[in-house]
């Protein structure tokens, strides 16, 4: 399991690299035409726009990975044992829940609305723009399975029954 999510990590972050060196690459370009030749690029700012709503989705399925996530350790400080095994797991189906309901469910439905639209300046379809909703749902939910696992692991090889 913690091979599949260092993979899925360095993939993820390469991906997240590699779409914010374009977007610095393109934010060059689009001053550069802007300032020094006088012909802004619409089209740039379009894709600038989409890329960042694409690292963004893509970077919050990675911080939900590597649970760098803000979360209040309130309960998980006071709750030793089995109790935070439970609280753990709930935390996760919790997670689990808003990832389906909002990027799986709520991305599906915009997508919908998304092959009604065509991006004036690049021409295309907004489903192929709003599509990251539902991969970063799939992204959240494989990690959730993770750590649900990752935490029954750890919860069992623990001769005190604590999680790490």
């Amino acid at each position: 399991m913690r091979k599949i999510k260092s993979i899925l990590d360095k993939v993820l972050s390469a991906v997240c690299a590699a779409l914010l060196a374009f977007m610095t690459l393109l934010t060059i370009y689009q001053v550069v035409m802007r300032y020094v030749f006088h012909s802004p690029s619409t089209m740039s700012e379009d894709i600038l726009s989409y890329s960042f709503v694409w690292v963004s989705l893509l970077g919050t399925a990675l911080v939900f990975g590597q649970k760098d996530h803000m979360k209040l350790s309130f309960f998980c400080d006071k709750v030793k044992g089995k109790g935070q095994l439970v609280l753990s797991i709930f935390s996760e189906l919790l997670i689990l829940a808003v990832a389906i309901t909002v990027f799986l469910v709520g991305g599906k439905a915009v997508m919908g609305v998304g092959v009604l639209q065509t991006s004036p300046t690049l021409g295309i379809h907004m489903d192929w723009i709003y599509i990251i909703l539902p991969i970063s749902g799939v992204l959240i939910i494989v990690y959730s399975f993770i750590h649900i696992i990752q935490s029954i692991q750890e919860f069992n090889m623990d001769g005190k029954g604590e999680l790490q």
